[in-house]
Formats: structure tokens, sequence, C-alpha cells
């Protein structure tokens, strides 16, 4: 399968290491893929207020990728993943938006039948990789790691198409983390929110909790946090400066996206995998 891959506008301007990262551990596992050229945000910032302008340049997207020649699309952000991936629920229930859809992309001599699949890192690495091979890879096990899984709610939500795990009880960042050697078990507050989609209007109590549920992590036992959302990664990974000061408590804590906990275990360069970028305190854990 060959892939397009779609980085999406949060980890080209707030979270480089995930793009690196997840470049680094897809070539090395051997996944066939290329930028998708000419890409464009996926819309999900203005699905809420401009629908139709979400559809257009979600569709956009995939028209790109199909006039390339890929057979699915890669993503490596939840809400680039959410919103490509609805595209094709929204036009079963919305007969006149693909007319409108082709109208405004005949502009620029393309044309959107149907979306191409959309597939996620963690999809990637879970099925096309697979546990047997992540794990024949890893050089150093990372014994000592006790890592707080979040999946994010895009990733597991909606129900009403198919999403890339389950959305009451979601494994696979935990299956793929314990074949590295680390420790992460569930805990109740695993499907709690990080609060990124109210951020831009009501920072505070995103903060508030993005804060609490890193206190409630260090408070389980908990050593470190791992991400695949870049979104989420900002409320629970670079933003714990603010946020252990908007609730007055201690919420430093290592936070690193999967990708980047595999290409330690499998003995990757740290600077290949963008941790240089991170801004968690990662190197006393890493390096212990």
């Amino acid at each position: 399968m060959k892939y397009g891959f779609f980085t999406g506008c949060t980890t080209q301007t707030d979270t480089y290491e995930n793009e690196i990262s997840a470049r680094a551990i897809l070539k090395h596992f051997g996944i066939d893929f290329q930028d998708i050229d000419d890409q464009s945000c996926c819309g999900t910032p203005i699905k809420s207020t401009k629908y139709e302008m979400w559809a257009f340049l979600s569709a956009r997207v995939h028209a790109l990728a199909i006039a390339q020649g890929f057979d699915a699309i890669a993503t490596v952000c939840n809400g680039c993943d959410l919103a490509l991936s609805e595209l094709m629920h929204e036009l079963e229930h919305h007969s006149d938006l693909r007319k409108k859809i082709n109208e405004a992309l005949a502009e620029e001599g393309l044309h959107f039948d149907f979306p191409l699949p959309i597939r996620n890192i963690l999809t990637i690495l879970y099925e096309d990789v697979g546990l047997e091979k992540i794990k024949k890879n890893v050089k150093k096990k990372l014994t000592g790691f006790k890592t707080a899984c979040h999946y994010g709610c895009h990733i597991i939500r909606p129900t009403s198409f198919q999403r890339p795990d389950d959305a009451e009880n979601p494994t696979k960042m935990q299956e793929i983390l314990e074949v590295l050697g680390v420790e992460s078990p569930s805990y109740p507050e695993l499907l709690d929110c990080c609060a990124a989609t109210i951020i831009g209007v009501d920072a505070e109590n995103a903060l508030t909790v993005s804060g609490e549920k890193i206190h409630i992590i260090k408070q389980r036992g908990y050593n470190s946090i791992a991400n695949v959302c870049p979104f989420c990664h900002k409320q629970l990974g670079a933003g714990q400066d603010v946020a252990g000061r908007v609730i007055g408590k201690d919420v430093k804590l290592p936070a690193m996206f999967l990708s980047q906990y595999i290409g330690l275990a499998i003995g990757m360069d740290e600077e290949k995998l963008g941790l240089h970028l991170n801004l968690t305190g990662w190197e006393e854990l890493v390096h212990k």
C-alpha cells in the first residue's frame, strides 16, 4: 500500500518532533509513503462554523492524494484523522455536498468521487507493522518506564463510523508499549479529554482539565505519558508549565509521542526522533 503522508497544521507549527519521529519510524519499518504535494488544512478548526468549507478542505486532500496515485492517506494527528475520515459519513447524509465540493475543486483541475482510506499512525504501526515485528526490532527494552497512555477523543470517537481503536476500551497503544518493555496499565482517567478543543475559547478551564489529568497520572505512580496526537501533546506535554501554574501544582512529567518510545527501544538516535525539541524533561528518564 502506498500512503500519502498528511502532516496537518499543528505538527508543522508546534510539535515538530511528532513529524520527525513518525517519518523516522515509518521509514525504519519499510512503510511506503510520500508527502501529498500541495496539501493544506484538513478543515478541523472551522467545521463547527463553516461546515461546507471544512468539507471542501477535507475533500481537497483526498482529491490531491487520488490524483497523485496514493492508495490511502497516513495521518499523524487525531483531529486530521477524524476530519478526513468523517467526510464519507457526511456525504452519505448530504446529497448536495459532493456537487458543491466538485464545483470548487474544478477551479484547480481536481475532482472528488469517494474518499481514500484513512490510516492513523497507530493503525499503521499496529496493523501494517504489527506487534511481532516491532518486538523483533527492539534493541533496548524500556524497563523502568511506567507510562500512562493518552489516546485522545478523536482517535476513538464518534462510534458512528470506524475509528482506530475501541471507544470504551482502547488498548493498542498500551500493547505496543508493552512489547518495548514499558509498563503501561490502564487507569480510571484513561479516556478523560485533554480539553484542547476549548483552549481557544476558555484557556483557564482547558488548562485546568489538562493539568489535573497530569497531576492524577503522577499521583497514580506513572513516570511518563505517551501521546499520538499533537493537540493532546500540547495540552499534556508542552503545556505542562502553564497548566501547573493555573492549578498551582507540580505537573512536570516526561511526555513523548508513541513513535519516540518505539524509536528509543529500537536504538534510533535521539535527535533523529526529535527528542531535542521535547520540552518535558525526558532526559533523566531516558538516560537513567
